[in-house]
């Protein structure tokens, strides 16, 4: 058996374990693919996923650009863009409602620093999507500052809905609708057919859901972070399949050239976006990446602080998404990954796969 397959049957041994219905691998190397593995019954390599947060380093290119372009600056004030957010408040700890003593910038959302919270369940949200059906990113906004922030902006790290009100701000600047900016930015320069951040429900691998004690069963096929069919979630709505996640991915790699060669994002915007931030926040971050406690986080993607016995370079980012998709660049080796899957809540039963995956691919090719 020769190594290719091998690593194949190796990966394959960590999809059944895992009890993941699919998995596709793309491992390239100086923009070209040098591996690819696509295990699952009848799976063919073109499955259209739902990339959940692996949105979110995508969001951040098509923003980078919009600065590189002296449209937009990381100390801009959000409010700038989106006047409803000079009413965001906090609560005291009697409850008292407070206003922030301190502006909200682009680079709080980026960083994830802003203060938002990833509930779109609240009953202001529920309000709006009740009068209006058809309700935008832009339109949510409205609904979105009508509940307290956690903390004051650049405070510390939370996960939430900063790069949904990221692309809003985007929407504003262009006066399009962030799918239609997606495009123009990353998908049609890199050649990305099957992707889009509009909110489609056709043409879908299904979606599975894996519980605490390791069982994986089929889910509906929804996205409840999206709360109208009208909202294009910058955060976690973009559609792809591994081919065309991959060309973006490449293009990263090596500095922000697709294989085509147009340059979707300059080599030093690029490198902005992929450098450590929160750091520089506060002691008080509370940063936690599923990747593991060698990570910090930078303008949209988790970010590498030390590298490994085995290769990986201090450097390395990318993001993964709530159904275990899952993206690397390395661009010392300029290098990347990109897996493909469909189960949410991953975690619960593929663990620390997406890593055990990469160094058999580093250790390998």
């Amino acid at each position: 058996m020769d190594k290719t397959a091998k690593v194949k049957q190796k990966i394959e041994e960590i999809r059944k374990i895992s009890g993941a219905p699919y998995l596709d691998v793309s491992f390239s190397k100086q923009g070209k693919e040098v591996f690819r593995c696509v295990l699952g019954d009848n799976a063919t390599g073109q499955e259209r996923l739902r990339m959940y947060s692996c949105s979110k380093p995508v969001t951040a290119v098509v923003a980078m650009r919009l600065i590189e372009e002296g449209k937009l600056s990381l100390d801009d004030e959000v409010e700038k863009y989106l006047p409803e957010i000079a009413e965001c408040f906090i609560l005291s700890e009697t409850g008292e409602r407070l206003s922030l003593q301190r502006k909200m910038t682009i680079r709080h959302l980026f960083t994830m620093t802003a203060g938002f919270t990833y509930n779109v369940n609240t009953q202001q949200i529920r309000d709006l999507e009740q009068q209006n059906p058809n309700a935008t990113l832009k339109n949510m906004i409205s609904a979105f500052v009508k509940s307290p922030l956690s903390f004051e902006p650049g405070e510390r790290f939370q996960y939430s809905l900063c790069h949904d009100v990221l692309a809003a701000v985007l929407e504003v600047i262009e006066n399009k609708r962030f799918s239609q900016i997606a495009n123009e930015k990353v998908f049609q320069p890199l050649g990305m057919k099957d992707s889009t951040f509009e909110n489609v429900s056709t043409g879908l691998i299904e979606q599975y859901m894996a519980t605490s004690d390791g069982n994986v069963s089929l889910m509906e096929n929804v996205n409840e972070l999206l709360p109208t069919l009208a909202y294009e979630s910058g955060g976690a709505g973009l559609i792809s399949t591994v081919d065309d996640y991959a060309k973006f991915a490449r293009a990263l790699a090596v500095g922000g050239v697709g294989e085509n060669g147009v340059r979707i994002i300059g080599e030093q915007a690029l490198a902005t976006l992929s450098r450590e931030q929160i750091g520089e926040v506060s002691a008080n971050n509370q940063f936690t990446c599923v990747q593991g406690a060698e990570y910090g986080y930078g303008l949209g993607v988790r970010v590498r602080k030390t590298a490994t016995a085995w290769g990986l370079s201090a450097g390395e980012y990318g993001w993964d998404g709530a159904a275990g998709s899952y993206l690397m660049i390395d661009p010392t080796t300029k290098s990347s990954v990109v897996m493909g899957m469909n189960v949410r809540n991953w975690p619960a039963v593929f663990k620390d796969k997406h890593l055990e995956i990469v160094r058999l691919l580093y250790e390998n090719f």
